[in-house]
């Protein structure tokens, strides 16, 4: 494949087109890099893993004494999965549990306490998670003037198994290339 690009495009028009590869997350930590200063975020944030981001949640979870609750609240792992969920389903509270997790149904107020909680620490520490690169990806591009400065540094977008996407990484896209088109 690199053989047969390199015939078409030549070395450089490659190597310049390769340079913004990458996965959506990768993608988006480096856009909100070069925008960080536009959109209120330090140019040095920390962007947390999955496990320093459940670590991060059972902390706010303990810390708001649902770690010790009469009947078990859920696991840091699930309050993680559950918030995820909210944040790239573009969902409500309610409807992620009632969908995805019922027997957790019965916790909504505190979920959303713990989520507030846990927003606040990730603010406080100037740390990102994962679902931030996409959230915060997605309010810059919701900006038409950034939407265009963005979207102007790239010719084509190419999706690979675009049928996994969830609804937040499509509005991404949509907002780069309205309509499909540079």
């Amino acid at each position: 494949v690199d053989r047969i690009c390199r015939q078409v495009l030549g070395d450089k028009a490659l190597a310049d087109g390769l340079l913004w590869s990458g996965t959506f997350h990768g993608i988006g930590a480096r856009l909100l890099r070069l925008y960080a200063e536009q959109i209120g975020l330090t140019v040095d944030f920390t962007v947390h893993d999955r496990e320093d981001s459940a670590d991060l949640m059972n902390l706010a979870r303990h810390e708001l004494g649902l770690s010790k609750t009469e009947t078990r609240f859920p696991t840091k792992g699930t309050c993680l999965a559950i918030y995820s969920r909210v944040v790239n389903a573009e969902s409500s509270i309610a409807e992620v549990l009632k969908s995805a997790y019922p027997w957790a149904i019965n916790w909504e107020e505190e979920l959303k306490a713990l989520f507030a909680a846990y927003v606040a620490a990730k603010q406080a520490q100037g740390v990102l998670d994962y679902d931030d690169l996409l959230l915060y990806w997605a309010q810059m591009v919701s900006h038409p003037e950034l939407a265009d400065d963005i979207g102007n540094r790239f010719d084509h977008v190419l999706v690979d198994e675009y049928q996994d996407t969830n609804r937040l990484q499509a509005q991404i896209l949509m907002s780069l290339k309205p309509g499909g088109r540079g």
